[in-house]
């Protein structure tokens, strides 16, 4: 058997040992390998193996009086494994790369056969010692990583450089050696490593193929897609970028000012670009830019064009699998009519909280348009294409609640589907929940709906696996939650989770500028031509409670749809305006007591009479009044009573000409006084 040798400076160094077993990848079951250490030969060294492997031709000379025939020496060709070189090609182009060997020689050595191997797009910048490299990010070396310098953070750490083709081609040669599993090992060694002779053309067809299927895939994309390198060339673009711009002639690896129109070469030069709007020849696009790193370099610049009109062609295909569904919000804040200024500020703060990805705890009582709010809140949000859940705590009986919110696995229980079920969390996804009447969720169910609040996690009935959810919560209630808690059927941690934004809902009783206004606005959504309402409908009108609030007006201008004509008079009213009145026991005795309940009415009715003719009544002229009606108070005494009427809201009393004004208090009180 054939001996070889291998020579090395130090023994402490690893060099000998992996070249060893590199030779034994191919040479093992034919050669004997022997490994010696420059710094421990004596003068008596002698190596007499067949032949002998050096690093360099400068260690030939150093080692010839150590070697029986110089003429067994062969000088190592070394190369890279070829899943190290894909690395470096991977830097960006221009880039100033470090490289580190053991020592100067070698440095240089690795330098040479970097740009052997074809790699021309880089500057590779042989290290030194005691020179400063702040100005560089990536370094390169070949198994000695530690002498890289601290400051640079970028290292690609190619390994021990291994034996080249043709250094065992030649070593076969020499020795004779011809064996068909000889010749196998050595192909398969050679897939491992980029030969110097061929650089990586071997590599060039299945690079190819990989770029066909590529541009296949790209050109698939309705998106328009361009890529620039560093210096502004193009190196990629598919078909419908060629289409938006109206293209005809190949662009590819031409200057990108020179090829595209003026006004997109413009934008394409902006510092930054994010959903830009352009004209173009009758299309509207959308342009986004994003730069493109590697290894802290910029390494080119990445365009997409989307056309506004597909844009709007998916929307409305969401928007209409969404309303197959009925998970689509259909109210803006546009819808919410309104003159009341409480109502306005509200509305105001629900538009300054859309935007918000926090929970929205709406209050108020039923009929107020809780849900019409929720519905608003989503559409003016970033979720406004997704969908709109909602779910009413109150309809669904308990037994149903979990499985309808969070879903099952199929057979978790009787009834159950076999293919299972996707609860409402789920096909809310990316969406808001709107969670109506959550007072009324079960104590048992609640603990799980604040894990829902707190993690954004659901886990289907009958299953262990936990899904993640993004959505965005609403809940709705008429119940006082803090009663509730007080009373034991209400969690206060969960309470405390609904309640991040709170938003009330004041009464239609609490905001009358909206009677009448939301009256005629339904008169009008109806095509009724009412045109008129009396006075007297009107007062019944505005100090009627409402209970049900707006759905309860909605259904009054229903009826008076059908009851009145243009002119809507009281006994068009439902029974329950007409027969609603206050009681003013509690004012009465008060008037009673101070001898003033038939005065009171007296002056009530002048004051009244007055405001009729649009005028205020002044003490004077009621006393006036009075005593043509043979009635006889002193003015001292009238501005008693009035003070007494005022204190008691029945008027407002006005300065210096204005006098005094009837309320709606003080009418319902002389209504009040004339059926008792």
């Amino acid at each position: 058997m054939k001996n070889i040798a291998i020579i090395t400076n130090n023994h402490t160094l690893p060099l000998g040992s992996f070249l060893k077993k590199n030779l034994e990848l191919v040479l093992g079951n034919y050669v004997n390998i022997n490994t010696y250490f420059f710094s421990q030969f004596t003068a008596d060294t002698v190596i007499d193996d067949d032949i002998v492997l050096v690093m360099t031709k400068g260690k030939s000379l150093e080692f010839k009086n150590y070697i029986a025939d110089m003429r067994r020496i062969v000088v190592v060709q070394r190369t890279i494994r070829e899943a190290e070189i894909y690395k470096i090609f991977s830097i960006p182009s221009n880039a100033k790369v470090l490289v580190v060997n053991d020592n100067s020689e070698t440095t240089l050595e690795l330098v040479s056969i970097l740009y052997q191997l074809e790699i021309a797009h880089l500057h590779f910048i042989p290290y030194e010692e005691d020179r400063d490299y702040h100005d560089i990010n990536i370094a390169i070396t070949a198994g000695e990583s530690w002498r890289v310098p601290a400051y640079i953070h970028a290292v690609i750490d190619i390994g021990n450089r291994y034996i080249d083709i043709a250094t065992f081609i030649k070593i076969i040669n020499i020795l004779e050696l011809s064996d068909r599993e000889l010749s196998r090992q050595l192909i398969k060694y050679s897939d491992s490593v980029v030969a110097l002779d061929t650089g990586i053309k071997k590599h060039y067809k299945e690079l190819f193929m990989r770029n066909t299927e590529l541009d296949m895939v790209l050109n698939l994309s309705r998106e328009g897609i361009l890529l620039l390198n560093t210096a502004g060339f193009v190196n990629l673009c598919n078909e419908s970028l060629m289409t938006m711009l109206d293209i005809s002639q190949p662009i590819l690896h031409a200057k990108a000012e020179a090829v595209l129109p003026v006004m997109i070469a413009n934008i394409i030069n902006q510092d930054s670009v994010n959903n830009e709007v352009v004209e173009y020849k009758g299309r509207s696009l959308v342009i986004n830019k994003r730069d493109l790193h590697h290894f802290g370099e910029k390494s080119g610049t990445f365009f997409t064009f989307q056309e506004i009109t597909y844009i709007k062609q998916l929307e409305d295909k969401l928007t209409k699998k969404l309303r197959e569904k009925g998970l689509v919000a259909r109210y803006h804040f546009t819808d919410i009519k309104t003159q009341s200024p409480r109502m306005l500020q509200c509305i105001e703060f629900a538009r300054g909280i859309a935007s918000s990805d926090l929970t929205i705890l709406i209050t108020g009582e039923s009929g107020t348009g809780k849900e019409l709010f929720a519905q608003s809140i989503h559409n003016a949000s970033e979720r406004s294409k997704q969908p709109f859940v909602a779910f009413n705590c109150a309809a669904v009986p308990e037994s149903l609640m979990e499985s309808e919110l969070f879903g099952y696995e199929g057979g978790s229980f009787t009834g159950a589907l076999r293919e299972g079920k996707v609860g409402l969390f789920e096909q809310a996804n990316s969406g808001t929940v709107f969670l109506d009447e959550i007072g009324d969720m079960p104590y048992t169910l609640q603990a799980k709906l604040l894990r829902v609040l707190q993690e954004r996690q659901v886990t289907r009935v009958g299953s262990q696996k936990v899904f993640n959810v993004n959505i965005r919560v609403i809940a709705a209630t008429n119940n006082n939650l803090r009663e509730k808690i007080k009373s034991g059927q209400y969690r206060s941690d969960l309470y405390y989770r609904l309640n991040v934004l709170p938003l009330i809902i004041p009464p239609l009783r609490e905001r009358q500028e909206d009677i009448i206004y939301l009256l005629h606005h339904f008169f009008e959504e109806k095509n009724k031509p009412i045109t008129a309402i009396s006075s007297e409908a009107h007062d019944l009108l505005l100090q009627y409670k409402w209970p049900g609030n707006i759905r309860e007006l909605e259904n009054v201008a229903s009826y008076l749809s059908y009851m009145a004509n243009a002119f809507v008079e009281p006994r068009h009213l439902p029974h329950d305006i007409i027969n609603c009145q206050e009681s003013f026991d509690w004012e009465f005795n008060v008037l009673v007591s101070k001898c003033y309940w038939e005065k009171s009415l007296q002056v009530l009715s002048i004051v009244a009479e007055f405001n009729a003719l649009d005028k205020g009544a002044g003490r004077k002229s009621i006393e006036e009044t009075l005593a043509n009606k043979n009635v006889v108070l002193r003015e001292g005494e009238i501005r008693r009573i009035l003070a007494l009427l005022a204190e008691l809201e029945f008027i407002h009393s006005g300065i210096g000409r204005r006098g005094s004004e009837i309320t709606f208090k003080g009418k319902s009180l002389l209504n009040w006084s004339r059926n008792r």
